[in-house]
């Protein structure tokens, strides 16, 4: 059984006799939203016209009823001026309708009526939100509708008011107002709450969706009357699941849209196979690349490759690309565990959202929740002990063998020192332990990086100028000292305009990198490289031999790697060479060590991030709707646990305790959840 929607909206006229409509634009995606929402309508198609002209709406009226099956529910939806003769026929205004020619221009009663009556779904209903609607069962033969108390399938039409009276938008409405139309707003109010569930059987039916709506209507408007008409009866005519019985949550219209419900379903089916690789048993996800299938379990990969199969869940999908590129940029790893927390929380704001709450306010809750969650990351971690290194590298790879060979190499080089890891030729893995530097700078501008998706400056065996104090504009004829076949490092301790534009014009013809640092790095750095520091004043006397020599050099937004080279004892670098396959794993594991000899860890398989979502709960503040998107965002924290044994066939309680994960990686994974959460509730 399909179900299918048309809502046609219609505020702005190109007659200015038709004065303009604020409520009919909000009302439609408010209710489109309910509809499309497969907790309340869960309906199949729902199309939504905006301000189009008489003939447009005709044929999408007809195109949407001549297609239905007998087992199908449609419902048509107008919210519109409505327009009624000396003879009393009711038209309802297109955005080209002429006030005085509505035969011509507008939509008459009797074409919706004639289409209703010939569609072949066995569920028809009509929703007029449009002054004198009322009017619309008019002119009826006697044995046509007829007002019921109980409604089955058949043809039914709920209208805003009688064929005599206006219907209202909300007197606070204001251009901005997330509310409008009175008629509409009690409608979306009845089946987004469920408390047009009369009963209390977990279902609104049209019966039940009238007698809600005349109530609350007459209730805050006496001078309003809704209708209803109906003929056919039989099994009731079930519209929406029912959020609860009736009265178990506070009176308020949901406050979603469309576009939130277009996001959530896509990002779901994208993070779905990501979820799905989590934990020491995590499956492999299966997708098509270039028709093909094949098997992945990296979340960058699977979601670079991801292709939905509804065109419609594009937009979310790539909410989750972006998700997955900004942790791999900002930690190296943990993107599966934000894919899931990022999911859990769209679910929980949605489910806000539907109470009624306002998304901004929701958004400042994710908000403070996400800082707070990252002062409870800093309380709950612990040192990383020597000891723990291979188990962590081991759990960010996913691999004990590049666990153990991490663990072997941070051994020698200290869980701070550099480490740089690159494709190797051959197959397995290499390492080699050197000469190195890491240090806190990165590159000094953006326009240096060589590696426009990992946001990377990358420099192979560059040579390599130190200049202490301010490196002045003239800096190009020293760069030009070196060969063409070479990129070049330049390190000063001051860097000024000119000398940046300076290097950025030498880049066009070699890779060149500026970054700015402390004398005490610069010092290290000479001990690593060799060459010769240069004062600022004596840089015209530089030559090849002023320049200092590098393997390797990866600079980052935020830190800098020099690899000086082998040596045979007492190195402070290492490098790892792995072949395309295995190189991700390995600098996951990495990045995940430094995290944590920087910030700690926490409990592994997503249970410290648990914990952290617990006490997070109790520390919710703020207005009531701050704290809805607060404890939308603590219960989601909770879900790389789950999945991680809902992988592994176990409980929660049974995850291996001595597993760890770093802090840093954590407190990233809460940002950029958060982040995306909140551009998810500033969608329109």
């Amino acid at each position: 059984m399909g179900r299918h929607a048309l809502l046609v909206a219609t505020g702005e006229y190109e007659d200015v006799r038709l004065s303009r409509l604020r409520a009919p634009e909000q009302d439609v995606e408010r209710l489109a939203a309910v509809l499309e929402d497969p907790d309340v309508g869960g309906f199949t198609t729902v199309e939504v016209l905006r301000d189009r002209a008489d003939h447009e709406i005709r044929r999408a009226v007809e195109d949407v009823l001549s297609e239905r099956a007998a087992e199908d529910f449609v419902l048509l939806y107008f919210s519109c001026h409505g327009l009624t003769t000396p003879a009393r026929r009711l038209y309802f205004a297109a955005a080209n309708t002429v006030p005085d020619r509505p035969a011509g221009t507008a939509i008459p009663r009797s074409f919706l009526n004639e289409q209703l009556e010939d569609c072949r779904a066995s569920g028809r209903l009509l929703l007029l939100d449009c002054c004198f609607s009322g009017a619309f069962v008019e002119g009826f033969k006697a044995d046509g509708m007829t007002v019921l108390d109980d409604v089955g399938t058949g043809y039914v039409v709920m209208t805003a008011s009688n064929a005599y009276e206006y219907a209202f938008e909300q007197d606070s409405l204001s251009l901005d107002a997330p509310r409008a139309s009175l008629f509409t707003d009690v409608l979306i109010e009845g089946l987004a709450g469920g408390d047009a569930d009369l009963d209390g059987d977990g279902w609104v039916d049209v019966d039940e969706l009238f007698k809600y709506v005349r109530d609350e209507v007459r209730d805050r408007r006496p001078d309003q009357t809704p209708q209803y008409f109906a003929h056919g009866s039989s099994k009731p005519l079930r519209i929406a699941r029912a959020g609860g019985a009736r009265g178990g949550r506070s009176r308020r219209t949901a406050s979603y849209t469309a576009g939130h419900l277009l996001v959530a379903r896509g990002f779901r089916a994208a993070a779905e196979p990501v979820c799905r690789t989590l934990g020491p048993m995590g499956r492999r996800a299966v997708v098509f690349v270039d028709r093909r299938p094949v098997e992945l379990s990296d979340a960058s990969a699977i979601v670079a490759a991801f292709q939905p199969d509804d065109p419609r869940d594009s937009l979310g999908a790539g909410y989750v690309r972006d998700l997955v590129e900004r942790v791999r940029r900002d930690a190296g790893d943990g993107a599966a565990s934000a894919v899931a927390v990022a999911r859990g929380a769209l679910d929980g704001l949605v489910g806000a959202m539907r109470d009624g709450h306002n998304p901004v306010r929701l958004m400042r809750g994710v908000t403070a929740a996400a800082t707070r969650a990252g002062e409870l990351i800093a309380e709950a971690a612990v040192p990383l002990e020597p000891t723990d290194v291979a188990g962590l590298a081991a759990t960010a790879s996913g691999s004990a063998e590049v666990g153990a060979l991490v663990g072997q190499v941070v051994a020698a080089t200290g869980p701070r020192g550099p480490v740089l890891v690159e494709e190797g030729r051959g197959f397995g893995l290499e390492h080699e332990i050197g000469r190195g530097v890491r240090f806190d700078s990165g590159y000094a501008s953006s326009l240096f990086v060589t590696d426009a998706v990992r946001r990377e400056a990358v420099l192979v065996a560059p040579r390599v100028l130190l200049v202490s104090g301010h490196l002045p504009g003239r800096v190009g004829s020293a760069v030009d000292q070196v060969g063409p076949g070479h990129g070049v490092l330049v390190v000063c301790e001051e860097l000024s305009h000119q000398a940046l534009t300076v290097l950025l014009e030498r880049g066009g013809q070699r890779p060149v990198v500026a970054v700015v640092t402390d004398h005490d790095r610069l010092t290290r750095l000479h001990a690593v490289v060799g060459g010769t520091v240069l004062d600022a004043d004596l840089l015209e006397t530089a030559t090849a031999r002023s320049f200092g020599h590098a393997e390797k050099v990866v600079a980052t937004s935020w830190e800098t790697l020099v690899y000086g080279g082998r040596v045979s004892a007492g190195g402070t670098a290492g490098l790892i060479r792995a072949d395309a396959a295995e190189a991700p794993r390995v600098e996951r594991a990495v990045r995940a060590v430094h995290s944590a000899a920087r910030d700690g860890v926490l409990r592994g398989g997503g249970v410290g991030l648990a914990e952290v979502g617990a006490r997070l709960h109790a520390d919710a503040a703020g207005t009531p709707e701050e704290v809805a998107g607060w404890h939308a965002f603590a219960a989601a924290l909770a879900e790389p646990a789950r999945r991680v044994a809902e992988n592994a066939a176990v409980t929660v309680d049974d995850l291996d305790p001595s597993v760890l994960d770093s802090a840093g990686v954590a407190r990233s994974v809460v940002t950029a959840a958060a982040h995306t959460a909140a551009r998810f509730l500033l969608v329109g």
